[in-house]
């Protein structure tokens, strides 16, 4: 028994020998680890940072205290939005919570950091998280590159101006002539119509291709505008609606003596294609169903138009007239109407609301917010 209970203890000082050599060599391996990951962070020739969930530095290296100007301490006592120029910090906060969401994985960003001395400096960020094993965010790693003195080495400003110079002009060129393609393929369409229309007997068909024509015509108009425009993003929008007007009066072979035009217009008003279509299109829509019913003949008027901005980039438009007005428990979106129907889904394309009085005249008030 006792040779046994040798036997037995000396398997076990064995094992346990041979776990302790394990475990030493384990917890020198993490000791040469330890020492490699210090040595890579804090010799690194990229600025390294981890990042807490909430933005605060909590372990940066020597390089990034360099780029910024900080001590580890003075860093540690701030968080990246802090530093972070105001215009980039929204485009950083949405990948930072696209990254905690887990929709990516990691992101690289250009951006602007506010030095300790308060100079800009210019870097390329890349983020990336690190989780615990249940999944949850523990920390951000941030690798910080310096590109201000790339930038400046790759090429000098004056060439960099004539290059952005030249592509703009090339780009200009080439959207002037899409706009200006644009507008004969729609004087195109609407020469079709023309020619088809000859062939229509029924004055009610007749109406309705005329109606077309005019629609495309206005639409063609705002390509026109744009192709002339000194901005070739958007147009005077006031200036158009004069031009739009002009030419229903002549289309409708309105007497100017029978009635009058009066427009209170911003000036200040620019829209884009996106925008400017659809106004012209409701503009079109209204002034021409003044032109038809609301002076009947012998009767004269007047046709008021206005259109402003204010500072929180919302439009009103305004078209109204003093005709007959509308009749009894009117409700447009309840009307077989063609042209009520497009000022309806012209209006909610724009995200706007439309309000029509009909009382003493006809009164619509169209406002939405420039996006």
């Amino acid at each position: 028994m006792v040779e046994e209970r040798t036997a037995q203890l000396t398997r076990i000082n064995q094992s346990l020998q041979t776990e302790i050599t394990e475990r030493q060599r384990i917890e020198e391996a993490l000791r040469e680890s330890e020492e490699r990951f210090r040595a890579t962070f804090h010799q690194a020739a990229v600025g390294i940072a981890h990042v807490a969930i909430d933005g605060r530095w909590l372990l940066v290296n020597q390089r990034l205290c360099n780029i910024l100007g900080y001590t580890p301490e003075e860093l540690q006592l701030l968080a990246f939005q802090d530093i972070t120029h105001p215009d980039d910090i929204n485009a950083d906060l949405k990948y930072f919570y696209q990254i905690l969401a887990d929709d990516i994985q990691t992101y690289s960003i250009e951006k602007r950091y506010f030095c300790k001395d308060r100079s800009i400096v210019w870097v390329n960020l890349t983020v990336s998280l690190m989780r615990e094993p249940s999944g949850e965010p523990r920390y951000f790693i941030y690798v910080v590159e310096d590109i201000s003195e790339r930038q400046a080495a790759l090429r000098d400003r004056k060439q960099w101006e004539e290059q952005m110079q030249a592509s703009l002009l090339e780009k200009e060129v080439l959207l002037k002539e899409i706009y200006h393609r644009v507008k004969n393929n729609l004087q195109v369409i609407s020469s079709l119509l023309s020619l088809q229309s000859a062939y229509i007997k029924d004055k009610h068909d007749l109406v309705i291709f005329q109606q077309s024509q005019q629609r495309i015509a206005s639409m063609a108009l705002v390509h026109e505008k744009l192709y002339e425009s000194q901005d070739l993003a958007k147009i005077n929008f006031g200036e158009y609606i004069r031009d739009l007007v002009a030419s229903l009066f002549t289309a409708y072979e309105v007497n100017e003596d029978a009635i009058a035009l009066v427009l209170n217009i911003d000036k200040h008003v620019f829209l884009g294609l996106d925008t400017a279509i659809p106004c012209s299109l409701i503009i079109h829509e209204l002034v021409s169903n003044s032109l038809k019913y609301a002076f009947p003949v012998g009767r004269n008027g007047t046709i008021y138009i206005e259109i402003n901005q204010n500072q929180d980039r919302q439009v009103t438009l305004v078209v109204s007239d003093d005709g007959i007005g509308l009749p009894p428990n009117f409700n447009f979106q309840k009307i077989a109407s063609l042209g009520w129907q497009l000022v309806d889904a012209l209006t909610n394309q724009l995200s706007g609301n439309i309000n029509i009085q009909g009382d003493m005249g006809v009164k619509c008030q169209v406002t939405f917010t420039l996006i």
